[in-house]
């Protein structure tokens, strides 16, 4: 592989890397409307990366720290999934609230003639 390959194949995890934990950061500030926002960078930066060709023959000491990058990467990813899997119970929760409180309003103008 060529030297320009491998670098634009790290730069691509590096780009994919800084853009998920950017994600996570929101998600840890309940940012949730910035990060839904940021989503989109964040799958062209997985579209582009998995559109480049895999390097084969990564010198051992490039593919430890690109191991330990792609895990890194992948935990970021992790705790946004779980803090947006908790935000939307919350978010259900609530509207299920307001649904309840709006139908018991109209139960409320039937039984009173209001």
């Amino acid at each position: 592989m060529a030297v320009s390959e491998l670098a634009q194949w790290q730069e691509l995890h590096v780009a994919l890397h800084k853009i998920t934990l950017a994600l996570l950061q929101l998600a840890r500030q309940e940012a949730w409307d910035e990060l839904l926002e940021a989503v989109p960078q964040q799958q062209a930066a997985l579209q582009r990366l998995e559109s480049s060709p895999v390097p084969v023959g990564v010198e051992t000491e490039l593919a430890k720290q690109m191991v330990a990058l792609i895990q890194e990467t992948d935990g970021a990813n992790q705790e946004v999934v779980a803090r947006l899997a908790a935000w939307r119970g919350e978010v259900s929760t609530i509207l299920e609230e307001i649904d309840q409180t709006r139908v018991n309003g109209k139960k409320l103008v039937r039984a009173y003639g209001a």
